[in-house]
């Protein structure tokens, strides 16, 4: 039965079509003005960060996506529609800043940097007290600031001629009845194809049912509320286990930004914070820091820029990860393991600890046949945040993981010892009949 159901959701991912826009095909790396700033963001802010990325070496790793949350929209011109950037904040306007994003070189690479803007999908932005206290709120709006909903086109179009790369439209403002939030978002996605220009669009709706359908208008959806504080973060991570088979490229399930202590806007700890990095790697899910590197310690240093867990996120093999083992997790209890297999035929694995006391764990043989790993298969074991390679084991063994309480992990990965190179074979699914075919056969 497991073999048979990932037959089918790999021949799924070959009928299955997402946005047509060609962005996202890995999952989107960069940062997110959100967690770090709040809506207090700034022009001056945003230079320094992009800066930063590439002066720290995050830039060359893929971190190139510079993007501005709420807080930037001043108000909308009332004759002629337009919007406007807050020129206190942002004295050069947003297209400036956006020309200079895309003009910083990153050594070896060229001028890579991106450039992400936000807005909301309803009548007002989500209006944070400070922002509210600024922007100029429209007769609809007000008290809040003013949002995008019925002026997709204007404000898409004043968005990419900033150079936009990147639109995160959140849900405030708007009605959250299913039919309606997909209508708003399948307008805002629409405007931005006919302009043309190449943009990952980011739909932010908070709801783990924009998963069956999100794909087909946006690049990412957002299934949960703000990841503020690590309770929050494993709501997040329990709808995943609900909804891992529509992660796909150019369409990711996004369970929010990454983020550790010292940020405005919630927090975690920095252990935490390795624990999320590799469960967003394993997913896979965007990759966007919230907090600015200047202040970052040499642990989350360490942590974001692990390129070898960046390699898990990055992988371009379709199959998403999947919890193995364990029961929904809350911030303070619960055990899980959660794996998926690689371009290279080894296996990512990441054993979460939420409680208190150090817990031995073990993705036994049961939990490795999930991954596709059969009885006496011999695998080369390397950790990845210790990066030591850790011998072998065979798989009737299972794979064992030491792991300290309160939130923390053990990332692995497996890489199976063939003797000749695995039988590798081909599903389609004609969507007119009912046959599953491998290797021009059906399946019974």
């Amino acid at each position: 039965k497991m073999a048979l159901f990932w037959l089918v959701v790999c021949a799924f991912f070959q009928v299955s079509s997402a946005l047509n826009n060609g962005q996202g095909l890995t999952p989107p790396m960069g940062y997110s003005s959100w967690n770090d700033v709040g809506s207090a963001v700034t022009e001056e802010h945003i230079k320094s960060v992009a800066q930063t990325f590439v002066e720290k070496g995050f830039a060359a790793k893929g971190y190139v996506h510079i993007n501005v949350d709420e807080g930037w929209l001043m108000g909308r011109n009332t004759t002629t529609n337009r919007i406007y950037e807050d020129f206190n904040n942002f004295p050069s306007g947003m297209k400036a800043l956006g020309d200079y994003i895309h003009n910083l070189d990153v050594p070896g690479y060229g001028t890579i940097m991106k450039y992400g803007l936000y807005t909301c999908r309803g009548i007002s932005q989500c209006s944070a007290p400070e922002y509210r206290s600024r922007c100029k709120p429209s007769a609809r709006s007000a008290p809040s600031c003013e949002g995008s909903n019925g002026f997709e086109e204007q404000d898409a179009a004043f968005m990419v001629e900033a150079g936009m790369d990147y639109l995160k439209e959140d849900s405030c403002g708007g009605s959250q009845d299913p039919a309606t939030a997909l209508s708003d978002y399948t307008r805002m996605s629409q405007a931005i194809l006919k302009l043309g220009r190449p943009v990952y669009f980011s739909l932010c709706g908070w709801k783990s049912w924009y998963a069956p359908q999100g794909y087909g208008i946006a690049n990412s959806w957002r299934i949960s509320g703000d990841g503020r504080d690590w309770d929050n973060l494993m709501i997040a991570v329990n709808k995943i286990s609900d909804i891992y088979m529509w992660n796909r490229p150019g369409g990711w399930n996004d369970p929010d930004l990454l983020i550790s202590d010292d940020v405005v806007v919630g927090g975690i700890t920095q252990l935490q914070s390795r624990s999320q990095f590799s469960l967003w790697s394993v997913f896979p899910a965007p990759l966007l820091i919230s907090k600015d590197l200047a202040r970052a310690s040499d642990y989350e240093l360490a942590t974001w820029g692990n390129e070898e867990v960046i390699a898990v996120n990055q992988d371009p093999f379709t199959t998403p990860g999947f919890r193995l083992q364990g029961d929904n997790l809350t911030g303070v209890s619960g055990v899980n393991i959660w794996g998926r297999q690689l371009s290279d035929n080894s296996l990512a694995l990441v054993f979460v600890n939420n409680n208190n006391a150090t817990a031995s764990m073990k993705c036994d043989a049961s939990c490795l046949l999930q991954l596709g790993i059969y009885n006496n298969v011999t695998l080369t074991i390397r950790d990845l945040w210790a990066h030591t390679n850790n011998g072998t084991v065979v798989s009737d063994s299972g794979i064992s993981a030491t792991v300290p309480g309160a939130g923390a992990c053990v990332m692995l990965r497996a890489t199976p010892v063939y003797d000749k190179a695995p039988y590798n074979s081909t599903v389609n699914v004609d969507l007119d009949s009912t046959c599953i075919e491998r290797d021009d056969h059906c399946l019974e």
